[in-house]
């Protein structure tokens, strides 16, 4: 019995046949791209960059839109806090005005510095969509001050007086303006529409400044108080004169 148990025992721990006192050495194949897999996942990435890209930047411009917007209510509402402490009248306009300097006529400081006190954050003078315009025509002061009712009026520098505007809702109060050194200098913080059209461009009246800061078009804040982006003059829904829809020039 115990003999057989050995045996068994034996047979159990032996090693199977064909099997190697040492274990087998395995070699391994590592596997690469060639080069025509390569050049095809280069040619998917740069199909997909070029569809992306379109879709990355017109929703860069939509922020942009939206922001500049916000930046128009803002300064709305600044201007209608300074018409209310001002006898309903808006902040007037002069020649080109540094910041911290007045205008030697008007004897006021720019526009945007008057209102400063409503908006306190000189950074909703600056349009976002500034950005993709070229160095020359960028600048911290990107908005216009709507006073052609005014000035058509007085025939000089003046302030529009609430109480005139019979068209609140269509009544161009401000709006997107582009730096060009023609009209307005850069570092000018009471960019105005006195004598020269910011809406629009040519169809709207002459001379006319650089408008579409957005690419396709511009905002364009109304005395009533809504902002609205515009890809050129509306006849029907704007209006630079006090009692009547007219355009500006």
């Amino acid at each position: 019995m115990k003999r057989d148990q050995w045996q068994v025992t034996g047979d159990a721990n032996r090693k199977p046949a064909g099997s190697s006192r040492h274990p087998s050495l395995v070699t391994c194949h590592t596997c690469g791209f060639t080069l025509l897999e390569l050049l095809v996942v280069i040619a998917i990435i740069a199909l997909l960059a070029a569809l992306l890209l379109p879709v990355l930047s017109a929703a860069k411009q939509r922020a942009w839109t939206a922001q500049c917007q916000s930046n128009l209510h803002q300064i709305g509402l600044g201007m209608k806090m300074y018409a209310d402490e001002n006898n309903e009248t808006y902040p007037e306009s002069g020649g080109t005005i540094l910041w911290n300097a007045t205008d030697p006529q008007t004897r006021k400081n720019g526009w945007m510095q008057q209102i400063f006190s409503g908006v306190q954050n000189t950074n909703v003078f600056h349009c976002p969509g500034n950005a993709q315009l070229p160095a020359p025509n960028q600048s911290a002061f990107n908005y216009f001050n709507g006073v052609r009712a005014a000035y058509i009026l007085a025939g000089t520098f003046a302030s529009v007086r609430s109480l005139k505007i019979a068209f609140p809702e269509a009544y161009v109060l401000s709006g997107d303006t582009i730096d060009n050194n023609q009209y307005f200098a850069p570092d000018d913080c009471d960019k105005d529409d006195y004598t020269q059209n910011c809406v629009g461009g040519d169809d709207n009246g002459t001379p006319s400044v650089a408008w579409q800061a957005h690419a396709r078009g511009q905002n364009i804040l109304f005395e009533e108080g809504h902002v609205k982006f515009y890809k050129g003059y509306s006849t029907n829904e704007m209006t630079f004169r006090y009692d009547t829809m007219h355009g500006w020039e």
